[in-house]
């Protein structure tokens, strides 16, 4: 016997039955916000807030032993000593005003499944998201270390050495003062797995990250490899087909922030940390926009504490 009549889901779609039904929980996208502001291998060098500049100049001076003495003796020991340069420069820290900004409709807030998108949370998110600008600028300031170790195919642990003994022997010969820290592309950091899963020599050992070590340092860390703080991150920068990442010791780079000490005239506001928030309505369109601002500078302030790892971005 023939049902020819049969209630069916198919049938039923679009008048008693839904095509989809979205789930209560919001699953969230993969971000890389990891970075390495609180680590000892950023410089705060300072906030701009009532300095009088978006600028801070970061002094530099030959002292605590940059220069030697003179020897005088036998028929010198009378002589007068000449006067000694003292050494010196500097290096400009720019703060610059970094923005943020999503506008949101009555209706996709009214009708949200809880408090998956609405003003609020978009907030929450755009304070977040001040991490992955510290993250962006970090790579951005390694790539411009004058000193480089190049490398047309993949990262080798020859490389690393090498990028490794130029900080040793930096600022002719004096070497920059550890500990060093490397932040590499995911890609550079597989390639560099790979070669030393193939090194025999056990003096060259790699201490991979430990649960405790991740927790304390943060998830891009990946482990210590000749005393160098290893840590990962998708915003090195890519030129020219490389991947440019870096090692580098403290006093290298250095960033300066700023923050308004109260937003004038603002309907309402939130203060996420370093980041400021701000709701404004159209009432003519319904929206609501969601503004957050940050005030963030970096760059380098000793290119001698650094030095770039270039390899192909394959």
């Amino acid at each position: 016997m023939g049902f020819t009549m049969a209630i069916t889901n198919h049938g039923l779609v679009g008048d008693l039955r839904l095509q989809q039904m979205i789930s209560q929980e919001l699953k969230l996208l993969i971000t890389d916000a990891r970075n390495l502001r609180n680590t000892p291998f950023l410089d705060f060098v300072g906030s701009i807030n009532g300095m009088g500049s978006d600028t801070i100049r970061v002094r530099k001076a030959g002292l605590d032993g940059y220069d030697s003495f003179s020897a005088f003796t036998g028929a010198t020991e009378a002589d007068a000593v000449s006067e000694t340069s003292l050494t010196d420069g500097h290096a400009d820290i720019v703060v610059k005003r970094q923005a943020l900004m999503y506008a949101i409709s009555d209706l996709a807030s009214m009708t949200g499944m809880g408090s998956d998108i609405d003003p609020f949370r978009i907030a929450e998110s755009i304070g977040k998201s001040y991490e992955l600008l510290f993250a962006e600028l970090t790579g951005a300031a390694v790539a411009g270390f004058t000193a480089s170790v190049t490398n047309a195919g993949a990262l080798t642990i020859d490389d690393f050495i090498q990028a490794f003994q130029t900080l040793e022997l930096a600022a002719s010969g004096k070497g920059a003062p550890g500990p060093y820290v490397a932040l590499l592309h995911p890609e550079q950091w597989q390639d560099l797995q790979n070669d030393i899963r193939a090194e025999q020599n056990n003096a060259l050992a790699f201490a991979p990250a430990s649960f405790e070590a991740i927790s304390a340092k943060g998830p891009g860390y990946k482990g210590t490899y000749l005393g160098v703080d290893i840590y990962t991150s998708s915003h090195v920068t890519q030129s020219g087909g490389n991947h440019v990442g870096a090692l580098w010791a403290p006093g290298a780079i250095g960033f300066a922030t700023g923050k308004p000490a109260a937003l004038v005239g603002a309907a309402e506001s939130m203060d996420m940390g370093d980041v400021l928030i701000e709701m404004e309505r159209d009432a003519s369109k319904a929206l609501t926009s969601v503004v957050g601002h940050c005030y963030l500078g970096m760059g380098i302030i000793d290119a001698d504490r650094g030095v770039k790892l270039i390899s192909i971005d394959n």
